[in-house]
């Protein structure tokens, strides 16, 4: 089973589109660091407990020697936060793949060898693993494009174009 450590952003984005419950059927074993959860202030992130209390997402809380190393890491990369580097941690810890839209999280996952994936791959496992049709990946992206500007312009335009043939 792939293991996914999910950053905020990623959720954030799905709770906007109104994708999270579709997410969590996917094929995969997901977590989420409480210093993540903590950051996820959205009006319906309520939404992500009823996961927890399930077991499907599952929140990893640390000691404090872990809490120690997740500072050390800060201390190495400034450029990222705390909750970002519980997710590099975590993501190193459990071998996962890690899910963000953070730039510059992203290229330091990428540096450690940690495969990442954005936005984008989520709607694309959606589409492959048959939880939501094209015409509603085109529909839900088009509404998150307006809502997350940091997107990859580039990236949507393929998506949306080739799912509007229906492929």
């Amino acid at each position: 089973m792939i293991l996914l450590v999910n950053d905020a952003n990623i959720l954030i984005d799905l709770l906007k589109a109104d994708l999270v419950e579709l997410f969590f059927q996917m094929e995969y074993e997901f977590y989420i660091t409480d210093l993540v959860a903590n950051e996820i202030l959205e009006e319906n992130a309520d939404r992500l407990e009823t996961f927890v209390q399930n077991g499907r997402l599952i929140k990893k809380t640390f000691d404090f020697e872990e809490l120690s190393e997740i500072q050390l890491l800060e201390v190495q990369h400034k450029v990222l936060s705390i909750p970002d580097c519980s997710c590099l941690h975590l993501s190193k810890k459990l071998s996962a793949t890690m899910l963000t839209g953070d730039a510059a999280l992203r290229r330091i996952a990428k540096q450690n060898k940690i495969p990442v994936h954005g936005a984008l791959w989520v709607f694309d496992e959606l589409v492959k693993q048959d939880l939501i049709s094209c015409q509603a990946a085109v529909e839900k992206l088009s509404y998150l494009m307006t809502v997350n500007v940091r997107l990859p312009e580039t990236e949507c335009q393929k998506r949306l174009k080739k799912w509007k043939k229906g492929t």
